[in-house]
């Protein structure tokens, strides 16, 4: 039987794509003029976005990683299969193929184990740990938000941002809490998206501000979109309760028959101890099929409270 959209929702659909490419092929247009993107707001942001927002219930990948931490780099391939808001698994090798991990992860919980020679462990928990060696705050929202190519929290819905154009892109600036207006001495306008926000205050005011406020309050979340596709090319966090900041970049985006879909990732997280770089690529995709994710932890293997 044929379904057929209301007449409403039908209207609204086809509204948000004729906004979508009108406004591309407005900036098109003033870019090939050398003039600055069209202004718009937060809401109109957003809905360009909704006209190229990658949609997926179930996806399936292989993964090239490199990874550059403090205490030395590696490079490996991953398998990743993802059930949209109910399962990540992931199955980490070497260049040789030799499976050396494998983890599970849900909403609300963490299974990992190690088959290294001589590290043969495994952990089962929630994302504590994996934040603590991440030295960020994750989430299972966080961590599908990063492998499936959205925006890493962003509030669609509830969310209240200021728009401001950065060159070729729109950055989206969720909007301050007082606290934060008062480290920084300026106001949410007053930012500019290129602005550095390594704030270096006095450890007597540092403990003060810390002491009188929620981390949540602390926290500036900022968001760039292409300016002519929209894609969602970065996220940036500034967390200055605790001092450190996460970026996300996307790149390579490709069309697909559920929306647009980025081909190259890379993530710094900057700290008072040091800075992790994570950098991967896909080299093949696969969307819309059902998968399984065995995880059986193998016999006598050691169990552990963190990574």
């Amino acid at each position: 039987m044929k379904v057929r959209w209301p007449h409403s929702v039908s209207q609204c659909l086809l509204g948000i794509f004729i906004a979508a490419s009108l406004t591309s092929c407005s900036n098109e247009k003033r870019l090939a003029k050398g003039k600055p993107l069209r202004n718009l707001n937060a809401n109109q942001v957003l809905t360009n976005y909704d006209a190229v927002e990658f949609q997926w219930d179930w996806i399936g990948m292989k993964i090239n990683v490199e990874v550059d931490a403090p205490e030395g780099s590696q490079s490996f391939k991953a398998t990743v299969r993802m059930a949209k808001d109910s399962a990540i698994w992931m199955s980490i090798s070497p260049a040789l193929g030799v499976e050396v991990a494998r983890i599970l992860l849900s909403p609300d919980s963490v299974q990992f184990f190690s088959k290294i020679p001589g590290n043969k462990f495994f952990y089962t928990g929630n994302y504590e740990a994996l934040s603590d060696w991440a030295d960020t705050p994750l989430d299972f929202r966080d961590i599908q938000s990063i492998l499936g190519g959205k925006p890493m929290g962003l509030d669609k819905e509830n969310g209240k941002y200021i728009a401001r154009t950065d060159a070729q892109r729109y950055a989206l600036t969720g909007k301050y809490k007082r606290p934060v207006k008062r480290v920084i001495g300026i106001n949410d306008n007053a930012l500019s998206p290129e602005d550095s926000l390594n704030i270096q205050m006095p450890l007597r005011r540092y403990e003060r501000l810390r002491n009188r406020s929620e981390d949540q309050d602390l926290l500036i979340q900022r968001h760039w979109f292409d300016g002519l596709t929209f894609d969602p090319v970065q996220d940036q966090f500034n967390d200055l309760y605790y001092q450190r900041s996460l970026t996300l970049n996307r790149s390579e985006f490709e069309a697909t028959e559920n929306g647009r879909f980025p081909r190259a990732f890379d993530v710094l997280i900057q700290t008072i101890d040091g800075d992790l770089t994570l950098e991967w690529d896909i080299s093949r995709i696969r969307f819309g099929r059902a998968y399984d994710f065995p995880f059986t932890i193998p016999e006598n293997y050691e169990q552990r409270t963190g990574f």
